[in-house]
């Protein structure tokens, strides 16, 4: 999983390099175009594009059918009723389609989370660093802290047994992408933070675990399994786009422009939905 995630992370980053000159909405708007034409493709390709025509016309004719016939209740209700099965049977193509979309439009999900989710620490911003071990192993008056150059450790180790957690705050000084560093049982492992501009990914967490945990956190190495480290995670701010006074999450106008984008290709691509 770790090389899945190194290499599709590598891919996005490269792709969204090339929108950089826009910010974060026009790295947005390119990654629904791509969600919105994969998933076309997809639908395309996994539905019975004929059987799915077929039904859109026969919904139409009944719809005319109960405009034309409105004064004669027997054939109103047998033509809603047809059109009650016919849009069952539409819902049932359509879902093999969309099964065959979870892991591909997830994928980009889990990717988009990364890069415009949260923001870059500024320099002189504080952020939390929460270390938690995994059962039964480390000790936590044994973990220790080294902070490089452009970040400084403003507060003793704050000891949580019950949690089996350890906190810091840390504070920006310098720009850079940093290395915090942590220490426990001979064993050495390192958290990046980044202060001061944007880079192509902010991954706020490093984990071990099992492939679906490693999944959904993406950007660096996952931590040693057999370790004394579950997870190290780093309280990023969250990002916002703008649109006219208002702050929005990235999801919102990635869905609603992936909508219509696929609205707007499903002619040119040749696809029935």
């Amino acid at each position: 999983m770790a090389t899945v995630n190194s290499a599709i992370t590598r891919i996005v980053n490269l792709f969204l390099t090339l929108f950089a000159w826009g910010g974060a909405w026009a790295g947005v708007a390119a990654l629904a175009l791509v969600t919105a034409v994969l998933a076309m493709l997809i639908f395309r390709s996994t539905s019975n594009q004929r059987a799915i025509r077929r039904i859109k016309d026969l919904i139409i004719s009944h719809l005319l059918e109960v405009a034309l016939y409105r004064d004669d209740l027997r054939i109103v209700l047998r033509a809603q009723r047809a059109i009650l099965w016919d849009n069952l049977r539409y819902l049932a193509h359509a879902m093999v389609p969309l099964v065959f979309m979870v892991i591909p439009v997830g994928l980009l999900l889990i990717q988009g989370e990364l890069h415009y989710a949260h923001r870059p620490l500024r320099v002189g911003e504080r952020a939390i660093v929460t270390v938690r071990l995994a059962a039964g192993r480390g000790d936590l008056e044994a973990l220790a802290i080294s902070a490089p150059a452009g970040l400084v450790v403003e507060t003793p180790p704050l000891r949580i047994p019950a949690l089996r957690e350890v906190d810091w705050r840390v504070r920006a000084v310098k720009k850079g992408n940093w290395d915090l560093r942590f220490s426990i049982g001979g064993s050495e492992l390192a958290k990046r933070v980044v202060v001061g501009w944007s880079t192509a990914s902010i991954p706020t967490e490093r984990v071990a675990g099992g492939a679906w945990r490693q999944l959904l956190r993406p950007g660096e190495p996952p931590l040693p399994g057999d370790g004394a480290i579950e997870a190290i995670r780093v309280s990023c701010p969250p990002a916002a786009l703008r649109l006219f006074g208002w702050e929005m999450a990235w999801v919102w106008p990635w869905l609603i422009l992936s909508l219509i984008f696929g609205y707007a290709l499903k002619g040119p691509l040749r696809v029935q939905i």
